[in-house]
């Protein structure tokens, strides 16, 4: 067994760190529990300190592995189940091998030999020894060592099929006469030996090599040979013509192979390569659409490349994009095949004479200006050359039968907000920004100090090739910084490319303008007006906001645009929603502003989100509060500018009513911040509102306030919202910034105080009928008791609550809810009702994806953890709950903090420094997608706090059927 990192071996230590490796590749990507890695180490005798040791093992394998880890995953990572190992997709020899001969499989049941036998002799050349090596013995080892070896004999039996296939009947004698002699009972090869004599005019020793196979047989099992060797037998003793070899194939006179030489290196596109040469395996014709700039040319020049072998009589590329009139396409076709005309004959029929028995690639590369004249060459090439497959690229579709679409998109982004030098170098955009710049300033490098900045220019780019060469081009002018923070007006930036690149690809705008100037121009006015949104839209939205008198309806023009690129479309939802790429925005933003002003255009948008934001706010209450909050954060991007346009403009009306009522997203969600500098911004303009607007504002900002902890700040707002309340005669309205006022003073300490006001807030909901508003002061009510220890009043306020959250089926309070019954069930010692209380928290707050909500959930397990003695669990948990709190910037609860703390302190008692450290990392270090209690690999059933069906046993001894 060998680590290769940068092709040198990496130094992996003794026995047992080999053993250990071992055993988490044969596990890649699961994870191994730290009693299999005792079992596998130490067999039936451990040492008394065996887990401590496997943790030492760990640590240590960790380190030689440090160097390969950055590039593509995180290595090796102690997680809620145990270790696993983290390896792409082309780390593992073995599964590099099973994914080529999984293809050579695939391509023999097709028909393509050719490919097949070229997949399968690479899967085989991945093979260095039996599999698994010195391992393959050892009980961890022995069930995968099998199964890898049963694939490699399948393996050999199917390159073998397609040798044969292929006419290379003598060739393969030899190396079946050693397969029969190393396997002498696999009859499979036997056949494959019988059949390559017969062919190969040896018919005396193909009757041979079968009475061989039946003595091995009769010897060995004590048994006859099978149906498929006894028919073989028959039919070579009466010469069966079914077993000649199929003739010779045809070969197209001078296959000349036309391929376009790229100058440059190609960066990523692993699963775009991939994808595209198994739908031209599929089907035979294949299209690359995408926005101009997305790369979709390089693309099929890597895949024509890749894909030579598979075309035996020739590659041919030609490009299209100089081609300014009609009538140009064929004779351009004819050029690259070097078909000369001849009197009463077409140059399209003489290509197809030309094609018509040839197993041939014809990339048409840049299609869009000329679609209908390609998609007719295309067509009937195909028709009169069942050999031939195309790959087009163009930004629009060819619409013709049988055709294949592949949308190519930007380069891989790291992960929105991880401007990680890890996530930096895993990403093929930011590969592509760093190779490209090098290039042209010799020493540029991917820095931890230069990650941030080449990720947002990135990001900012769409991870668009052309955008990205563009940029790199202007790195020794500019610098990084400078690019970085001038991207508002790219398209004067970005004008600095390779004089010797087509017109249409040397600046950024003319890309864009390529494909603009193909639309019409009511198609033209909408592309620029659909500018004014940010993050996507609904066709609703488009309707609302970009209808105007006279055009074509946009439910007819926006299907054009996404034909054509210029739109992308995500179908993954209920409804469609719809976006411009954030290059494309700006130059629609542009060409709207020449057109005219953009203010009546905006304020539309403004009117049109406050409209949606109203709509969500009176659902957000309710059992659709999951649907709503999910609609809400796809429109954060046109929240946000609509919040910016009414505040620039001075429009306090929209400003207030939008911030005051986005309280339930950005609560949920943790936005915090953003969301107490928005209502800021918005309270401070000097325009008058409504009383009620600014109340409910003032509530929302006191909400939030309190929630990070600024006590006056929330103090002073809940108590100015609910002097505006009372005066307009909103009970309901005082009783939400008395709840609020309650929750401040709660935050702060000041228990008796938070009772009073949160039982006046339970009095004045219950007068204004809003049950919702009572529940929650309730369950707030029941937090005060937890903290004094009060755990029968905590159950109380509880059982006294829920009815009231019920009845308007509010998730979020009956989440909140569960948080508190599992605080005091745990605090009784009732374990059970506890994690089944917590296991509902978990499911309510994660269908609302409410982090905050999540992280006091993770903080609660940990304390459960700890108190079975599951203490490398119950840091992590701590630890992730931390982290994630900290991300939301949300306070601490100062009971919750008490019980973190006793939890923390009682798990460095049990844990040496080492392993707490670890854990603690780990958890910290956890991506937020994997921050969710699980279970734990020796936990009972009670202790399991994944999200297994509901318990029909409830705390407060009913069924409580969950809702929303």
């Amino acid at each position: 067994m060998r680590a290769v990192h940068a092709g040198s071996a990496l130094p992996l230590g003794g026995p047992r760190h080999r053993r250990l490796l071992a055993v988490l590749l044969v596990h890649a990507g699961q994870a191994v529990p730290t009693d299999r890695l005792t079992e596998a180490l130490w067999g039936d005798d451990p040492p008394r300190s065996a887990a401590e040791m496997v943790h030492v093992r760990v640590s240590e394998l960790r380190a030689a592995l440090r160097p390969a880890r950055s590039e593509r995953h995180a290595g090796l990572v102690a997680g809620e189940g145990g270790y696993h190992l983290e390896v792409g997709p082309d780390e593992l020899d073995a599964g590099v091998f099973a994914r080529r001969a999984a293809a050579g499989s695939r391509a023999l049941a097709a028909g393509d030999a050719a490919a097949a036998r070229d997949h399968l002799t690479a899967a085989l050349a991945a093979w260095r020894g039996p599999a698994l090596g010195e391992f393959a013995d050892e009980p961890f080892a022995r069930t995968e060592a099998a199964r890898l070896e049963a694939l490699r004999l399948q393996a050999f039996e199917d390159r073998i099929a397609a040798e044969l296939a292929l006419g290379r009947h003598a060739a393969v004698v030899a190396e079946l006469e050693a397969l029969v002699a190393g396997h002498p009972l696999r009859e499979p090869f036997r056949e494959q030996l019988m059949l390559a004599l017969y062919r190969a005019g040896r018919q005396g020793d193909a009757l041979q090599a079968y009475a061989e196979a039946r003595d091995a047989l009769a010897d060995q099992l004590g048994v006859d040979p099978g149906p498929g060797l006894a028919r073989l037998h028959a039919a070579i003793l009466r010469q069966d013509p079914a077993l000649d070899a199929p003739p010779p194939r045809a070969e197209a006179a001078a296959p000349a192979r036309v391929e376009a030489v790229a100058l440059t290196s190609f960066v990523g596109r692993a699963r775009d390569l991939a994808e595209t040469r198994e739908r031209l395996r599929a089907g035979r014709l294949v299209t690359l659409t995408g926005v101009g700039g997305a790369g979709k040319s390089r693309l099929a020049l890597e895949v024509a490349a890749a894909c030579g072998a598979e075309f035996p009589d020739g590659t041919w590329v030609v490009e299209l994009a100089p081609l300014a009139q009609p009538g140009l396409v064929a004779p351009a076709v004819a050029a690259a095949l070097r078909v000369r005309e001849r009197p009463q004959r077409t140059l399209l029929d003489l290509v197809a004479e030309r094609l018509r028995d040839a197993a041939a690639l014809l990339v048409l590369d840049n299609c869009e200006h000329l679609l209908d004249e390609t998609a007719g060459l295309a067509d009937h090439l195909l028709r009169a050359c069942p050999r031939l497959r195309v790959l087009a690229t163009s930004r629009e579709r060819l619409g013709i039968t049988g055709e294949h679409l592949w949308p190519v998109g930007g380069l891989g982004l790291p992960a929105p907000g991880d401007t990680s030098l890890a996530a930096a170098a895993a990403s093929d955009a930011v590969r592509l920004l760093v190779e490209r710049a090098a290039a042209v300033w010799p020493g540029f490098a991917l820095t931890g100090a230069t990650a941030a900045t080449l990720t947002q220019i990135c990001q900012r780019l769409d991870g668009l090739p052309l955008a990205i060469e563009l940029a790199a081009a202007a790195v020794p002018a500019l610098g990084v910084d400078q690019i970085a923070s001038r991207l508002d007006d790219r398209f004067r930036l970005l004008t600095r490319g390779s004089r010797t690149a087509s017109p249409r690809h040397q600046t950024l705008r003319a890309v864009v303008d390529w494909s603009y100037d193909l639309l019409d121009p009511p198609a033209r006015r909408l592309f620029d007006r659909l500018g004014v949104f940010v993050g996507g839209f609904t066709l609703e939205a488009a309707e609302a906001v970009c209808a105007a008198e006279g055009e074509p309806p946009v439910a007819q023009s926006l299907p054009a645009l996404v034909d054509k690129s210029l739109v992308t479309v995500d179908s993954a939802g209920t409804t469609p929603r719809y976006r411009l790429l954030e290059t494309l925005r700006a130059y629609a933003l542009a060409r709207q502003a020449e057109q005219g002003p953009v203010a009546p255009l905006r304020d539309r948008h403004a009117a049109y989100t406050l409209a949606v934001v109203t709509r969500a706010r009176r659902a957000l209450r309710g059992a659709q509060q999951p649907v709503w909050l999910r609609r809400l954060e796809a429109e954060h991007g046109n929240i946000r500018a609509a919040l910016e346009w009414s505040i620039e403009r001075g429009d306090a009306g929209t400003a207030v009513r939008l911030a005051g009522s986005l309280y339930p997203l950005w609560d949920r969600h943790g936005h915090y911040r953003e969301g107490r500098a928005w209502l800021a911004r918005a309270l401070e303009l000097p325009a008058e509102v409504p009383a009620l607007v600014r109340a409910r504002a003032l509530d929302s900002a006191a909400g939030l306030a309190a929630i990070q902890g600024d006590l006056p700040a929330a103090a002073a707002e809940a108590e100015e919202s609910a002097r505006l309340s009372r005066e307009a005669g909103d009970g309901a309205g005082a009783a939400r910034a008395l709840t609020t006022s309650g929750l401040a003073a709660f935050y702060a300490g000041d228990n008796p105080r938070a009772v009073r006001v949160l039982e006046e807030s339970v009095r004045r909901a219950r007068a204004a009928g809003d049950r919702g508003q009572a529940g929650f002061a309730l369950m707030y009510l029941s937090a005060t008791a937890l903290a004094r220890g009060d755990w029968a009043e905590a159950v109380r306020r509880c059982d006294e609550g829920e009815p009231e959250l019920r009845a308007v089926g509010d998730p979020e309070g009956l989440a909140w809810i569960d948080i508190c019954r599992s605080g005091a069930a745990w605090r009784t010692g009732d374990r059970p009702a506890a994690a089944d209380a917590l296991r509902e928290a978990i499911r309510g707050f994660q269908s609302l994806d409410h982090r905050w909500g999540l992280s006091i959930c993770l903080q609660l397990a940990a304390a459960m953890a700890a108190d079975r003695a599951d203490h490398r669990r119950a840091v992590w948990l701590a630890a992730t709950s931390e982290a994630q709190r900290h991300e939301v910037a949300a306070a601490q609860m100062p009971f919750l903090k008490q019980w973190l703390d006793s939890t923390i302190a009682a798990c460095r008692q049990a844990l040496d420094g080492a392993a707490f450290t670890d854990s603690w990392q780990s958890g910290q270090a956890t991506p937020p997608a994997r921050r969710s209690p699980r279970p734990c690999p020796n936990s009972t059933p009670t202790d399991r706090l994944a999200e297994p069906p509901i318990s029909a046993a409830r705390s407060a001894g009913r069924a409580r059927p969950r809702e929303g």
